[in-house]
């Protein structure tokens, strides 16, 4: 009898455990699924960078590719973030000039070095959350504006990267970042302490659960200890009168 109830009482306790984890689990947030990094292929045709105005996520990259096949025409990414009307500062883009195809020879191996196709700008760094204002600098004069927004990962650590609405090339001091990111940590705060409420409260109940069923098992426990002693006295009268 008395294994059987602490054999049970194992069971209720694995059963409360199992269903402890399970609620945990289900509290978890889906907004905690990573964002993975990824590359944006913006391709440049005669008419320009196409699109000329895609939306990031931070630690993404973007790829330029020169598709424009015209004879003797390049083309130039650009961007002057401290407005010098220089291309070489720290955050400025240059991409050199950008031809349609690359002379190799009969291994593959390009006979210029400095002939490119491509170019990438990964925002994970040096350039961060924020509006990027560039432009399209053809070899025939030809001047076309492009604009990259990047906006922020639910992962990013204070200090990685400019406050969420920043603009490079504008320092104006009146302006205030979002507070967007503040508000989601005041949340997830929020929400932890929610959930560490109700799995004490659980805990405890599990605790008094298990201390009431321990006491179960002791009052059977007296209960059949007396019936062996009184069952054995009987025995012991019995045998005395036959006697």
């Amino acid at each position: 009898m008395q294994f059987m109830a602490q054999h049970s009482n194992q069971s209720r306790l694995a059963l409360v455990a199992t269903l402890l984890i399970l609620i945990a689990v289900s509290l978890v947030p889906t907004s905690v699924v990573a964002h993975d990094a990824g590359t944006f292929t913006v391709i440049v045709k005669e008419s320009g960078p196409t699109p000329n105005n895609p939306q990031l996520v931070y630690n993404d990259s973007v790829w330029w590719y020169n598709v424009d096949s015209r004879e003797n025409i390049t083309h130039r990414i650009v961007m002057d973030s401290d407005g010098d009307g220089l291309y070489n500062g720290t955050l400025d883009w240059d991409s050199g000039n950008m031809s349609y195809e690359c002379e190799t020879d009969e291994n593959g191996t390009k006979l210029d070095d400095d002939c490119r196709i491509t170019y990438e700008i990964p925002f994970n760094g040096t350039w961060g959350v924020g509006t990027y204002e560039y432009q399209d600098i053809s070899s025939d004069g030809t001047i076309t504006n492009g604009t990259i927004v990047v906006i922020s990962d639910v992962h990013i650590e204070e200090g990685d990267a400019p406050p969420p609405g920043y603009e490079f090339g504008n320092d104006d001091e009146t302006q205030e970042p979002q507070s967007d990111e503040g508000e989601e940590e005041r949340n997830w705060l929020l929400w932890l302490a929610g959930a560490s409420g109700i799995l004490s409260v659980l805990l405890i109940g599990l605790l008094l659960a298990m201390r009431t069923s321990d006491s179960m098992v002791k009052a059977e426990a007296e209960i059949e200890d007396n019936s062996s002693e009184m069952k054995s006295d009987s025995d012991i009268t019995e045998i005395a009168e036959e006697e």
